[in-house]
Order: C-alpha cells, then sequence, then structure tokens
C-alpha cells in the first residue's frame, strides 16, 4: 500500500500500485497541470543572493593608469 499527500491540494491518497495513480505525486490530473504551470511562470525559481554593486571605471580612466 502507498500513501501520500498531494504537493498541491493537500488530498491524502492511499493506491495499492503507482499505476493505480498515473498522476503521482499527484492526486489528479488537475493538481499535475497547475504545478506544471507554476514551473512555466517561475513561480518555484531559487532567488538569487543579492550581490554586492560595484561602480564601473570607464575606459578613459583605465588608460590613464
Amino acid at each position: 500500500m502507498i500513501r501520500g499527500k498531494c504537493p498541491i491540494c493537500g488530498k491524502v491518497f492511499e493506491v495499492a500500485k503507482l499505476d493505480d495513480l498515473p498522476s503521482f505525486p499527484f492526486c489528479t490530473d488537475r493538481c499535475r497541470l497547475v504545478d506544471l504551470g507554476r514551473w512555466i511562470d517561475g513561480a518555484y525559481a531559487i532567488p538569487e543572493a543579492a550581490r554586492p554593486v560595484q561602480a564601473e571605471v570607464p575606459e578613459a580612466e583605465e588608460d590613464e593608469e
């Protein structure tokens, strides 16, 4: 027996084998498509750490050194 909880809606499900739930780990195709839509929209993106701002040196000043 396989028990799980849908990561989208939170519904608890129990199946005898994975073949009984083709949308695993989601409870339905609807939840699977909601998850896909979130990936496409970038909702699951990992935020980039803020980088310190570095002042740009104009090329004319670099040549004078």
